[in-house]
C-alpha cells in the first residue's frame, strides 16, 4: 500500500515542516508551503494510480489485484464511491464508512516503523480506558469469597477527550472517472500520506495541549497551560566499549523491566509491577546520531563481513526520527501507546486556488489523541560517544 515518494514530495514536506516550525512564520507562508505539499502529494499518488490502473484495468482476480495492494471493496464503501463518481466530488452529507479509515491506519502501521509500534483504535469523541490489576482470571481462596467486590476494587477507569485532527487531500477529476476501487486507492495513499508525519512527530513530541502528549514528555510533571514538561534523562549511554555497553544496556533493560501500575487517575496506590522486555525494547533516535550508535556496534568477523551486535536489543529494533532532539535517545516498550482515531466528523471542499489544474482540495476533520500507556513505557537517555 505504500507510495513511492518522489523527491518533490521529500523537499516539499521538509520546506512545509521548516515552515510552519518558524515562529515568525506568517499565514500566507504556511499555506503556501501546505499548497506546495498536499500538491506533490497528489501528483505522486496520482501518477502511481494511473500507472497500476493502466497496468492492471484488465484483471479480474482479486487475489493478483490485492497482492498489488488493491483491495476488494465491501458493499459499503462502493456504494460510497460509487456515489462519489456520480456527484463528480465528495459530498459534505456523505457518509464515509469506518472501514476506509480503519484501514488507512492499518497502512499507517504496515508503512511507519513507529507507528506499528503504536496501539490505534477507531473510537468516538469521548472514550472510556479500562484498565486492570489483576493478571489473570483464575484466583485461589475461599470458594466464592468476595469475589466480585475483589474484582470491583481491581478495575480503574479513565476518559479521554479527542482532539481534532485535520487532513487534507488533492483529488483530480480525471482520478474520480477511474471507478471505484481506484478512488479508494488513491484516497487511501493521499491519507496515509498526510496524517502519518503527523502522527510520527506528535507521538514523539507532542505537548498535550490540543495535541497528544508524546514520548518526550513526563506524564506525572507539572501541566502548564496544557503542556507537559519534558521528562529527565534516565542516564548517559557512551557506548564506549564492549564492556561499558553491556553494562549500560542492562542498566537500560533493568529499568524498563520495572513500573508502577495504576488502573486509572484515582488511583491513590499505584503497585510496584514487573515484567520481561526481551525483545520488546526499541531505541529512537535522531538520524544524526543513528550512524555514531550503530558504528560502535559493528564488527568486521573473520570472513571480513561487518556484522552489527548489541547487548540485548535487536539492532533492527533502532529506529531514526528527525524528531527525536539530536544526542538524546528514546528507550521504548512496544505497545507502550495507546491512539484513537475516529472516522471523520465532517468533510468539506477548502476553498482556495492550487497548482494542480482540474482538482478539488478537500478537508476532512477527524478526531483523535494519544498518549503513552504510562510514565514508564518510555525512558529518555543522553547520548555522549567519547571523541576518537
Amino acid at each position: 500500500m505504500t507510495m513511492t515518494l518522489t523527491n518533490k514530495v521529500s523537499e516539499a514536506l521538509e520546506t512545509f515542516r521548516e515552515v510552519t516550525a518558524a515562529k515568525d512564520a506568517t499565514p500566507k507562508q504556511i499555506s503556501a508551503a501546505m499548497e506546495e505539499y498536499v500538491t506533490a502529494i497528489a501528483e505522486s499518488a496520482g501518477k502511481q494510480v494511473r500507472a497500476e490502473y493502466e497496468e492492471l484495468k484488465e484483471v479480474n482476480d482479486n487475489q493478483i489485484l490485492q497482492a498489488r495492494g488493491i483491495p476488494v471493496l465491501t458493499a459499503e464503501e462502493t456504494k460510497f464511491y460509487n456515489e462519489v463518481q456520480k456527484a463528480g466530488g465528495f459530498d459534505k452529507d456523505i457518509t464515509w464508512p469506518e472501514t476506509i479509515f480503519e484501514r488507512v491506519f492499518e497502512d499507517l502501521q504496515k508503512d511507519h516503523p513507529i507507528l506499528r509500534l503504536v496501539n490505534f483504535t477507531p473510537t468516538v469523541g469521548l472514550t472510556k480506558t479500562i484498565r486492570s490489576r489483576r493478571k489473570g482470571v483464575a484466583v485461589f481462596g475461599p470458594l466464592h469469597k468476595d469475589v466480585e467486590g475483589q474484582l470491583d476494587a481491581e478495575f480503574g477507569v479513565e476518559e479521554t477527550t479527542q482532539i481534532a485532527l485535520t487532513a487534507f487531500f488533492l483529488i483530480s477529476n480525471d482520478t474520480l472517472q477511474l471507478g471505484a476501487r481506484w478512488i479508494n486507492r488513491y484516497v487511501r495513499l493521499c491519507l496515509s500520506e498526510a496524517v502519518k508525519d503527523a502522527w510520527a512527530t506528535k507521538i514523539i513530541t507532542g505537548t498535550g495541549n490540543n495535541e497528544p502528549i508524546g514520548l518526550l514528555k513526563d506524564l506525572n510533571g507539572a501541566v502548564v497551560g496544557g503542556v507537559y514538561p519534558d521528562k529527565a534523562p534516565a542516564g548517559t549511554l557512551t557506548f564506549a566499549d564492549s564492556e561499558t555497553m553491556v553494562t549500560e544496556f542492562a542498566a537500560l533493560m533493568k529499568l524498563m523491566a520495572q513500573y508502577k501500575h495504576s488502573i486509572g487517575t484515582d488511583d491513590v496506590n499505584p503497585t510496584d509491577e514487573y515484567r520481561t522486555v526481551d525483545g520488546k525494547i526499541y531505541l529512537i533516535i535522531n538520524p544524526v546520531n543513528y550512524y555514531d550508535v550503530v558504528a560502535r556496534l559493528t564488527i568486521q568477523n573473520a570472513n571480513g563481513v561487518y556484522v552489527t551486535n548489541m547487548p540485548f536489543i535487536s539492532p533492527d529494533h533502532i529506529i531514526q526520527s528527525v524528531d527525536v532532539p539530536a544526542d538524546k535517545l528514546i528507550a521504548f516498550i512496544e505497545n507502550g501507546y495507546d491512539a484513537t482515531q475516529s472516522q471523520p466528523e465532517k468533510i468539506y471542499e477548502y476553498k482556495e486556488t492550487f497548482a494542480m489544474k482540474r482538482a478539488t482540495l478537500y478537508a476532512i476533520d477527524m478526531l483523535g489523541s494519544g498518549e503513552p500507556v504510562d510514565n514508564y513505557a518510555a525512558q529518555i537517555y543522553d547520548i555522549a560517544i567519547p571523541t576518537p
